[in-house]
């Protein structure tokens, strides 16, 4: 099958994330690919949305189109430089404020962009010149108290920088110039990144089908499936219905967010596509020698690669590891290899756009991360014949990596036991492991994954589409019951502006509690005996109780769904 057969439903393509950077990690490399597959598809380019204020974009667009990672049919979209170039015309659309104009107080001329920073260093105001000089956009953060964080001014200005109107939360001004780049098209937004997702949770548009993939653990820790939410995804995953579709990577974490959070036919699993090789001769191999890419951040915890490779050394094994990732942790990361005396045979490289290349000549590769979403550096080295030695974590290794057959699993954290393969490895791979590597991989190309992508536009536009009625619902009575480990509740309510069948609303309740704790289900509805009233009954999974201490304060929230209208009401004792 060509992917050029396979259109996809009708409608504009965007990926939406914060920002774009000349180094990235899996997230972006994926959303590149897809967008890419997605142009091809459908043969017009995938604009790439994003919201973060630079000055270099077009200098970041012109390296990664030199070398490839930037496909011609890709197009990069920045709200600054886009309302830069266009001065506000009068007129101020939905969602202004008149009281932005009083916070309005621009900063002095000084290049394009000028940044106004607390003595801790927190951005309090950010404003955008053209190059002729004249103000286009003045974003202020510190109305309600001059110098403290707290108040917002977001000003656009005419084409002689006097101020036209404004905006006194940043997302209805993120919607507004979304809603100018979709004008009276359908259009698809699959948004990838988490700051992006919570400024599109409230967009609404009726030609905006909207799509959220998550790339990582919903989960804070390497525990599942009862544990707290990130503290950024806590605004995004208890309203995951809002949206018209949320893709996970696994179908291990979908069936854990189902656990957490309630299960939703919101909910789909599509993996990433790896960028798997085109045939070609086989270069030698180093039998001794491993790989790790990644960036050099704690979550990645390069540092037990480079303490295994170094205690696989001690026992005799003469291993080497090539290390291909930038980040933060680099001058630790040195320091630690200098400090274990493996120096040499641990070479840190930096980030190299050319990395993949080294699966074909190294004989293993690590990944030892904290937590995954599905790790595209999985098919990308096992399709190319590199074993895999992986954590067992929270999401991706186990959905891919069959134990023992195409890689190796070892429980997180576990340096001993990271080190024992590798050593084992150095001694010999089993027979065949190379070849059952390659047709697993293989299962991740771009067709297959188009066409679970397929099915979930589709389905996306038809829940898009869902009628919307407006009604409201009054709360009368409602009961919290916990059992030795689990809990119940349930709600009395009217209904009023609708006149449906208890078949046609559903319900669902979620408890919050300190520390990004959160636990939703969902329920049942049914008419009492008394006129008018409804009752929602809700009962959450075993395990619930056990998880959350009882002494554990919660607030409860009982939501109400009628197609694609929503209500949700706060529930006292």
């Amino acid at each position: 099958m060509s992917i050029a057969s396979a259109p996809l439903p009708s409608g504009r393509q965007f990926a939406v994330l914060w920002g774009l950077e000349r180094t990235f990690g899996g997230m972006t490399s994926a959303m590149l690919r897809r967008s890419r597959t997605f142009a091809q598809s459908t043969g017009a380019p995938v604009d790439i949305l994003t919201f973060d204020a630079r000055d270099d974009y077009d200098r970041i667009v012109s390296d990664l189109r030199a070398d490839g990672r930037l496909d011609p049919l890709l197009r990069v979209r920045n709200l600054w430089d886009e309302l830069t170039d266009a001065p506000a015309r009068p007129g101020p659309p939905a969602g202004t404020k008149a009281a932005a104009l009083d916070g309005f107080a621009p900063l002095p001329a000084g290049g394009r962009t000028s940044l106004r920073r607390a003595a801790d260093g927190t951005l309090l105001q950010l404003d955008r010149r053209r190059p002729d000089g004249t103000l286009a956009i003045s974003d202020r953060r510190d109305t309600r108290v001059p110098g403290e964080l707290g108040g917002r001014s977001i000003v656009l200005c005419d084409a002689a920088g006097v101020p036209v109107f404004g905006f006194t939360r940043a997302r209805p001004f993120y919607h507004w110039w979304l809603d100018t780049v979709l004008g009276d098209e359908d259009a698809f937004l699959v948004v990838d990144s988490k700051a992006a997702a919570g400024a599109l949770l409230e967009y609404r548009s009726p030609r905006a089908t909207r799509i959220h993939v998550l790339h990582n653990s919903h989960l804070d820790g390497e525990s599942r499936p009862w544990a707290p939410l990130k503290p950024t995804r806590i605004d995004v995953l208890p309203r995951l219905d809002d949206l018209d579709a949320v893709v996970v990577l696994s179908e291990r974490q979908r069936d854990d967010l189902a656990v957490l959070l309630g299960r939703s036919d919101a909910v789909h699993v599509v993996p990433n596509a790896a960028a798997l090789p085109t045939p070609s001769p086989p270069e030698p191999r180093d039998p001794l020698r491993g790989v790790l890419l990644g960036s050099l951040i704690d979550r990645k915890r390069v540092d037990d690669a480079i303490r295994a490779v170094a205690l696989a050394r001690e026992s005799g094994a003469d291993v080497r590891l090539d290390v291909y990732g930038e980040g933060p942790l680099r001058p630790e990361l040195e320091a630690l290899v200098a400090e274990l005396g493996v120096a040499g045979p641990v070479v840190l490289h930096g980030f190299r756009p050319d990395a993949l290349d080294e699966f074909r000549r190294a004989s293993f590769f690590l990944l030892t991360s904290r937590s995954e979403g599905f790790p595209l550096v999985l098919t990308e080295g096992m399709s190319r014949g590199c074993i895999p030695i992986s954590y067992d974590i929270p999401y991706g290794p186990a959905d891919i990596i069959e134990d023992g057959r195409s890689g190796f699993l070892v429980p997180p954290a576990d340096v001993p036991a990271l080190s024992d393969r590798i050593a084992a490895i150095a001694r010999g791979v089993p027979d065949g492991m190379r070849e059952q590597a390659a047709r697993q991989a293989s299962a991740f190309s771009d067709e297959a994954v188009l066409e679970r992508w397929r099915t979930v536009l589709e389905r996306a536009r038809e829940r898009h589409l869902r009628p919307v009625p407006s009604f409201t619902a009054e709360i009368r009575d409602s009961r919290f019951v916990r059992r030795r480990d689990s809990f119940a509740v349930s709600a009395d309510f009217r209904l009023r502006g609708v006149d449906v069948s208890p078949d046609q609303v559903s319900a669902a309740v979620t408890l919050r509690g300190p520390d990004a704790v959160v636990l939703r289900a969902v329920g049942g509805v049914r008419r009492t005996l008394r006129h008018g009233i409804w009752r929602a009954a809700v009962q959450f999974p075993q395990g619930a109780a056990a998880w959350l201490p009882e002494d554990m304060p919660l607030t409860r929230e009982l939501e109400l769904r009628i197609q694609g209208g929503l209500v949700r009401l706060p529930l006292h004792d």
